[in-house]
């Protein structure tokens, strides 16, 4: 039998940027990338509003990734021939350093995925949390969508949820098919 599965908390974020205190010092802040920070700034405030410290798994959908880095580092490639690039703009630029961050920060060793389908990449997060929850693998959940608009070729994103099987100060149940504008 399957266990229904509910929205603990929603945390997003619009045009504004977040207050890192508490949460990265400023040197940590000054060498991740806009897209990081945001990600991991929704994903610590919907733990706390939660009130969950660590989560079964981390579950984080983006269609282009850290677009930022992935265009600094092609940028320094071919017009420096590799001469002067930063390694950071390479170690950040991988669509699985989002939730590599976040999994790090929190201390969180469990199941860590990343879903990268362009336009699909959310609702498969949220289908494979709610399969894993649904069926008693795990029990809860960080779901994360994040994007940036760089180019013109996305949208931003920052969003973070928890999913649990406890209705216990739920906001609501959620079950397939998933309506993304709800969330967004």
């Amino acid at each position: 039998m399957l266990r229904k599965v509910y929205i603990r908390s929603i945390v997003s974020l619009g045009d504004s940027e977040p207050d890192l205190k508490g949460i990265l010092t400023p040197i940590e802040a000054r060498r991740l990338g806009r897209l990081l920070k945001r990600a991991l700034w929704t994903s610590v405030k919907a733990l706390e509003q939660a009130g969950c410290k660590e989560p079964d798994a981390i579950i984080t959908a983006t269609d282009y990734g850290c677009l930022e880095n992935s265009l600094e580092f092609l940028k320094g490639v071919c017009e420096e021939e590799g001469a002067t690039m930063r390694p950071v703009h390479f170690m950040q630029s991988t669509h699985n350093t989002i939730g590599s961050l976040i999994g790090i920060r929190l201390k969180c060793h469990g199941y860590n995925t990343t879903y990268s389908h362009r336009g699909k990449s959310m609702e498969s997060a949220l289908l494979d949390a709610w399969m894993q929850i649904s069926m008693g693998d795990i029990d809860t959940a960080l779901v994360g969508w994040y994007d940036e608009a760089a180019g013109g070729i996305s949208e931003d994103h920052a969003l973070a949820m928890l999913l649990t099987s406890n209705p216990e100060s739920a906001i609501r149940e959620i079950c397939p098919p998933f309506n993304l504008k709800e969330y967004a």
